[in-house]
């Protein structure tokens, strides 16, 4: 069952929507229907297509103030005036979106009572959830070797590099982020044969960001937040695609075992997951 929704706007205020308690709380709504466009030849359907999507959510406001009137208008009308989308979210999963329509009805009865039919507007209309996968780098590789009592012909080092089993438990190959924490340079992981590399220099208390997830984007974060395009310098050749998606099932995750590698899977699809 999902029992509650809520939004949190680019700025990262959210309003939480409850069945339970709390001044704000949902009512009729159809955005947990499913639609889809399609294609055709003849009489032939030949793809599935989206659209932007106009959805309904009933938002009711009980035992209420003033306070809560305005942060519901603040907290919603943001995304609109900056433009950027704000998230929804229903249980685990979540869809990107705008609400930038709001009637507003009942208000005149009762001072902490009303209702706002809103239409929540999406040009990706998905749900999505993630599983994430944190690589630690190894803290034995500046070591050298092992120290025996005695002596032996040949000196026994740690292997080099480091691996991991990741697991894309979705039904289908999925799209990947994967974040590089610095210091490292054209630092690189290999998952499911892959290859995941960038030829950039990442400095201490940098973060290098490859999101295939969405609009595919390469970037160097600063630690000051700001950031600055490496897409150039990904890695595209037999091997290595930089934005490849994951197979279904496991799959062995290696790199240099000197950085950190965080990987984020992404699985969507039209009606949130219920938990």
């Amino acid at each position: 069952m999902i029992r509650q929704l809520r939004y949190v706007n680019s700025r990262g205020d959210e309003v939480v929507f409850a069945g339970g308690s709390g001044p704000y709380h949902f009512g009729q709504l159809d955005i947990f229907d499913t639609e889809r466009d399609y294609r055709s030849v003849g009489s032939t359907i030949t793809s599935f297509t989206d659209g932007i999507r106009e959805l309904s959510l009933a938002v009711v406001m009980r035992e209420g103030s003033a306070e809560h009137h305005n942060r519901l208008e603040d907290v919603l009308s943001y995304d609109v005036r900056t433009g950027q989308p704000g998230t929804l979210w229903a249980g685990d999963s979540y869809m990107r979106c705008w609400i930038p329509k709001r009637r507003l009805s009942d208000w005149m009865h009762y001072d902490s009572y009303c209702v706002w039919d809103c239409t929540v507007v999406t040009d990706r209309p998905h749900w999505v959830r993630t599983v994430e996968f944190e690589l630690y780098a190894r803290d034995d590789l500046d070591r050298g070797g092992l120290n025996y009592p005695h002596d032996y012909p040949h000196n026994y080092l740690y292997s080099a590099g480091a691996s991991q089993v990741i697991r894309n438990p979705f039904m289908l190959p999925c799209a990947c982020d994967i974040a590089f924490a610095g210091p490292c340079v054209q630092p690189y992981v290999i998952i499911g044969g892959n290859r995941y590399q960038v030829r950039s220099t990442v400095e201490a208390g940098q973060l290098l960001l490859v999101r295939g997830y969405g609009g595919k984007d390469i970037a160097i974060r600063h630690s000051d937040g700001t950031e600055r395009s490496a897409f150039a310098q990904g890695v595209r050749e037999p091997g290595a695609n930089i934005f490849a998606e994951v197979p279904v099932g496991d799959s062995v995750a290696s790199w240099s075992g000197s950085y950190n590698v965080s990987v984020t899977l992404y699985e969507e699809r039209t009606t949130p997951w219920w938990t």
